[in-house]
């Protein structure tokens, strides 16, 4: 799976990018799980999402046109921007 991973230099928030033409299955959605909470442990989250989590943001992403969806990890916590 490819992603774009990047962290702001004002926030210090580690920007993980993914692309919906990487989601092809079950196994994509688990990598992006795994991506995500490797690097939430950095700063000791537990970012507690499913598959379904993951293929609903998926389906959002779609819903409104776009190709691409951030997870925004930092001190603050877990976002997802779409």
């Amino acid at each position: 799976m490819l992603v774009d991973f990047d962290i702001d230099k004002f926030s210090g928030k580690y920007l993980i990018k993914f692309n919906l033409d990487q989601f092809k299955g079950e196994a994509d959605y688990k990598m992006a799980i795994t991506i995500v909470t490797c690097v939430s442990l950095d700063y000791d989250l537990d970012p507690e999402i499913e598959v379904g989590d993951i293929q609903d943001i998926c389906d959002k992403t779609e819903e409104l046109g776009k190709d691409v969806f951030t997870f925004e990890i930092g001190d603050d916590g877990i976002e997802v921007d779409i």
